[in-house]
């Protein structure tokens, strides 16, 4: 077993910044876990607030296989399979929860569980299809799945609004990249697939418009969007695209040959994953990249998730499972604005946040899921934030101050 570790330095800052700062040391830590298969795991889904239970879903082979279904019930230290409980079952490609008992998991099939995974029933989104691509989901009524199908111009689009007890087939399906999407906000998705498309959708996903292009016959495989304006979409060649403008202009960087299957946003922090089971973070919002754990090197990771608290997953081909922990929101970068403090007052839900020599300008505030839940201007040294509307978990803060960002993280209880 292979365990990576890496120390850096963190602020704790110990109340309000008057009592001043006191430095401490924290390490990266990646550990190979046991998934109990060696099938090739595509996708992966935690509950949204869960710091323990997990699921993984994927197949034998890459094409038309049998497929399995693990989950966790210890932040990915044990595996157990739940489906196919005996017999066989068809490939997965994509495995979702939306509370913490419903869930679907689509592929060369569709299933869904109503009770945590202990049953699973196979269901019908659309008739005639081949393979379902894509299934993602806003919160727990609205999402949207693609299929390939044997009918038709052989590719369709199904949303729901109900929490996937139905689905309705879309107006149209031009200009949609047919491997990738995800939400940026709740009527505004993202798309990726071949000849390196980027598409738009900002009607929930019934029609599409392609914003970007690449080189013909290279794909771009994932995007991930933590809100409306930032977002991440990953190619070949380890080509990683970020946009800051809703996707109307991209930065590009690329390691020259991963490709990145796995990717997830967290504040003003990205991590990706794919080739050679490399694990890349940004710190910056995508500006610039660093390789946080060099792999084994005998396994592609597909895909990224993370518990309530900051520590995740990755899982992979070969049934590879890595989990993580003091990697989000361990490090300050050089131009991160220095002497902040914060402080969480439970009885009035107050976080306060002052700045010992400069303006506070902003402060947004993430959930772990990277989904952004409120944003605060302000014009002066501090900032005092009601957070009586979120419900309780960890969140993501990043604040700007002088034309730089802190990100730090609260317990809102």
């Amino acid at each position: 077993m292979k365990i990576f570790t890496q120390t850096t330095r963190i602020i704790a800052l110990s109340g309000f910044f008057l009592l001043g700062a006191l430095f401490t040391a924290t390490s990266q830590t990646f550990e190979y876990k046991d998934s109990g298969t060696d099938f090739i795991l595509f996708d992966m889904s935690i509950p949204p607030g869960q710091n323990t239970v997990a699921y993984a879903a994927g197949s034998q082979n890459t094409q038309n296989s049998d497929g399995i279904i693990i989950k966790t019930e210890d932040a990915g230290e044990t595996w157990e399979t739940i489906l196919p409980a005996s017999g066989t079952v068809p490939g997965f490609e994509k495995i979702e929860f939306i509370n913490d008992d419903k869930g679907f998991a689509v592929g060369y099939s569709a299933f869904k569980t109503e009770d945590a995974g202990e049953t699973w029933e196979e269901i019908t989104i659309a008739n005639d299809v081949n393979r379902y691509a894509s299934l993602e989901f806003y919160n727990e009524n609205i999402g949207i799945a693609t299929a390939f199908v044997n009918v038709g111009v052989g590719f369709e689009v199904y949303v729901t609004n109900d929490g996937g007890d139905t689905w309705n087939v879309t107006s149209g399906i031009n200009n949609i990249g047919s491997i990738s999407l995800d939400y940026a906000d709740e009527t505004t998705l993202f798309s990726v697939g071949n000849n390196q498309i980027i598409s738009k959708s900002t009607d929930g996903g019934d029609t599409w418009e392609v914003i970007r292009t690449g080189t013909p016959q290279f794909f771009n495989v994932e995007v991930a969007f933590k809100d409306l304006n930032n977002g991440v979409v990953s190619g070949e060649d380890g080509q990683l695209l970020t946009t800051h403008d809703s996707g109307e202009t991209w930065d590009e960087f690329s390691t020259g040959y991963h490709n990145f299957y796995g990717l997830t946003y967290i504040g003003d922090q990205i991590l990706a994953s794919g080739t050679d089971e490399d694990v890349y973070i940004s710190q910056d919002n995508g500006s610039n990249w660093d390789l946080v754990f060099d792999g084994d090197g005998t396994a592609t990771m597909y895909e990224i998730q993370l518990f309530e608290d900051g520590s995740g997953l990755i899982c992979g081909s070969q049934g590879t499972m890595l989990r993580f922990e003091d990697v989000i929101l361990n490090t300050n970068t050089p131009d991160t604005p220095e002497g902040i403090a914060h402080f969480y007052i439970p009885s009035t839900k107050e976080l306060t946040i002052a700045s010992k020599n400069n303006t506070i300008e902003n402060v947004t505030i993430y959930s772990l899921t990277g989904k952004l839940v409120k944003e605060v201007a302000n014009t002066s040294n501090t900032a005092i934030i009601n957070t009586s509307s979120l419900a309780n978990g960890t969140y993501v803060v990043t604040v700007s101050v002088n034309g730089t960002a802190k990100t730090i993280k609260f317990i809102k209880h």
